[in-house]
């Protein structure tokens, strides 16, 4: 017997159909989806500097300059190198074209003749040596003057004015300049058992700290097949492309 006590409650409502959904969380980081370090190829101080950060800077644009004083001095001094290498070619060009007739006349002797090929042949291997110096210090000048690879925004400038930067091992980096915010990605770690449902192409739902109760959507574009190890857990790389239109999304 049920007493009007113990009697259930119903409620009443109308069958739907829904979806199902199975959801992966992992953790990762947004960043530009192309990003240059832009250095130096030459040692050398900063003169000038013509970008800061946030900066929006195209292709060729200036960006820095080094002091060129002891790069111009190299140059001065290898086009001097040029003319010294020069005339002596010129006066061996000169010995050599005389004495060549002589001795296909039988007037000189092979031996004689060949001090005369061999000062002309060393003086034209020290020419050529002279002239790729040169080049090479022009070079070295040119590199002096920093410009832009590619249309950005700066989002990292590693260099003062007046800092003394050095190239002898690799190329310090000066500027980071993202090619366009407006389309970022994220590196999203994903747990090896979570990774068999992850697919290119599917929806991707994320949030920031800094936007905790709004939602961001994205797509996933590649699974990387290099694994990483941490604390005995395999980890794979997700990247996720998300949309930026807003520019509420920042590197980082």
């Amino acid at each position: 017997v049920v007493s009007a006590k113990n009697a259930g409650t119903f409620q009443l409502g109308d069958v739907t159909k829904g979806d199902i959904v199975n959801t992966v969380s992992s953790t990762g980081t947004l960043s530009a989806v192309n990003s240059v370090n832009v250095g130096a190829q030459v040692s050398g101080t900063i003169n000038k500097l013509y970008a800061d950060f946030n900066d929006t800077v195209h292709a060729g644009q200036l960006l820095a300059v080094l002091d060129t004083t002891i790069l111009a001095a190299q140059v001065f001094d290898a086009r001097a190198g040029m003319l010294r290498t020069k005339s002596q070619l010129d006066q061996a060009q000169a010995e050599y074209d005389r004495n060549k007739p002589l001795y296909e006349s039988g007037f000189l002797s092979a031996t004689e003749f060949l001090t005369f090929k061999t000062s002309h042949d060393a003086a034209l291997a020290a020419y050529r040596s002279a002239d790729a110096v040169l080049k090479r210090a022009v070079t070295n000048l040119q590199y002096a003057t920093i410009r832009s690879p590619i249309d950005g925004t700066v989002i990292q400038r590693s260099v003062d004015a007046g800092q003394t930067i050095q190239a002898s091992f690799q190329a310090p980096t000066l500027f980071i300049i993202a090619s366009d915010l407006k389309s970022m990605q994220i590196q999203v770690s994903v747990d090896e058992s979570d990774i068999g449902v992850i697919r290119e192409g599917q929806d991707v739902q994320f949030t920031v700290q800094a936007y905790p109760d709004e939602k961001f959507n994205g797509k996933v574009r590649q699974v990387r097949l290099q694994p990483t190890t941490v604390q005995n857990v395999v980890n794979y790389t997700v990247v996720v492309d998300a949309s930026n239109e807003s520019g509420k999304l920042l590197p980082g």
